[in-house]
Order: C-alpha cells, then sequence, then structure tokens
C-alpha cells in the first residue's frame, strides 16, 4: 500500500493506493501531529478514503503531520504530510502533480529489472570462474 499526502496549513489532503494504482478505497486514515508531547498516540483527526482512495482531514492546529492509513489484510502506510503553501495554482492541480511523481517513483522499469537480471548473470559468472580455477588446480 503506497500513500501521498500533504498538508496546506487548513487541511491534510492525499491518496492511497496499492501497488497495482488500484485505490485503496474507503479505508480509515488517522493524522497524528508530530513533536505533540502530550499523547502522540491519540489521533489529532481520522477519517475514511473515498470510492477513488481520496481523502480529506481538515486540521486546526499547525505543524508536521504523520498520516498513517490501515487496510484490509494488515496492509498498512505511513507518511509525513508534505507541507505546501497555497499558490495561484489549484490545490487539485498541485495535488495531481505531486500525485503523479509519487507514481513514477513507485513503478518499476525495465531497465531496473533488465539490471537484475544482469547482475544474477554476472555472480553466476563469477561463481563458474571460481569454480573452473577450483577445478583447474
Amino acid at each position: 500500500m503506497y500513500l501521498f499526502a500533504q498538508y496546506d496549513g487548513d487541511e491534510i489532503t492525499g491518496r492511497a493506493y496499492y501497488s497495482d494504482q488500484s485505490p485503496a478505497a474507503e479505508t480509515y486514515v488517522e493524522a497524528y501531529q508530530l513533536g505533540m508531547g502530550d499523547n502522540p498516540e491519540l489521533p489529532i483527526v481520522s477519517g475514511k478514503t473515498d470510492s477513488s482512495g481520496h481523502f480529506v482531514l481538515p486540521v486546526t492546529t499547525t505543524g508536521p503531520f504523520k498520516v498513517v492509513i490501515d487496510g484490509p489484510e494488515g496492509h498498512r502506510a505511513e507518511r509525513v504530510a508534505d507541507n505546501i503553501a497555497k499558490r495561484a495554482m489549484g490545490r487539485s492541480e498541485f495535488e495531481l502533480l505531486r500525485e503523479d511523481l509519487h507514481k513514477l517513483k513507485d513503478k518499476i522499469y525495465l531497465h531496473d529489472i533488465l539490471g537484475g537480471i544482469g547482475y544474477i548473470f554476472g555472480l553466476f559468472g563469477l561463481f563458474a570462474l571460481l569454480k573452473a580455477k577450483r577445478e583447474k588446480q
């Protein structure tokens, strides 16, 4: 499970999704204020994601927030909400841009797979070379 969260001063918004990019629909979300000395185990706000995995949590306090989502079958994700400034660009456009960046980070590319296969072949080649040297002696 993956979690994307941002904080703009008034609310924490974000999206939760699984590794196959399907949304984590109707899943419980909690936000904790970091650096709270009183009781850091209690969430300051909680809610649920909608059918597309998006959530909006209104907050009245300031500071960094840790967002935690607990999905079915033990799926869990945590993230510190990125603090963003309100800009001329709408919140939804900014959220979509940041979400696309997170998807690119989470995606497995062909060159990653080929690099892993090459690494494995290299290890087997090194093993075969060492074995051939031992048999020669």
